[in-house]
């Protein structure tokens, strides 16, 4: 009885330590941006996201934003290899999200319908299970 017991607690514990670990780990990632257009790793052309908006919106009205993950060639979604979350930030501060599910179900992109007040920088924030997490080039989005 004691042995079982003690195996329970050992099993449980283990869980408890690697779940930590992980999610310690994922909390320190700091963003990857793209280092060069002119010459981007194979990485960048496939984790960096892109911004898709009109540069124009009107205050208080629905404006459609894309957020495409890769920015030269669309990220893979296979079991092993896809996107955990794709974040809209606006200044900063996030203002929308979409997360996915384990096992590559779903395609790596996102679209948003968002109502704006005044002008703003977007960015799309990514977390790929495998490379980490990637933000995009700020676009700046003129409300009329």
């Amino acid at each position: 009885m004691e042995r079982r017991d003690f195996l329970k607690s050992a099993v449980v514990a283990g869980v408890v330590l690697t779940s930590g670990s992980v999610l310690a780990e994922e909390s320190k990632s700091e963003p990857q941006r793209l280092k060069s257009k002119d010459n981007p790793s194979a990485l960048e052309q496939s984790h960096v996201p892109v911004v898709e908006v009109s540069g124009k919106a009107k205050a208080g009205q629905w404006t459609d934003v894309t957020i495409k993950v890769g920015f030269m060639k669309e990220h893979p979604s296979t079991p092993e290899h896809w996107i955990q979350y794709i974040k809209l930030l606006a200044d900063g501060k996030e203002i929308a999200q979409t997360n996915y599910p384990a096992g590559g179900v779903a395609p790596s992109n996102a679209a948003f319908k968002i109502k704006l007040d005044k002008s703003v920088k977007l960015e799309g924030i990514i977390n790929c299970n495998l490379h980490g997490i990637w933000i995009s080039e700020a676009v700046k989005v003129d409300v009329a």
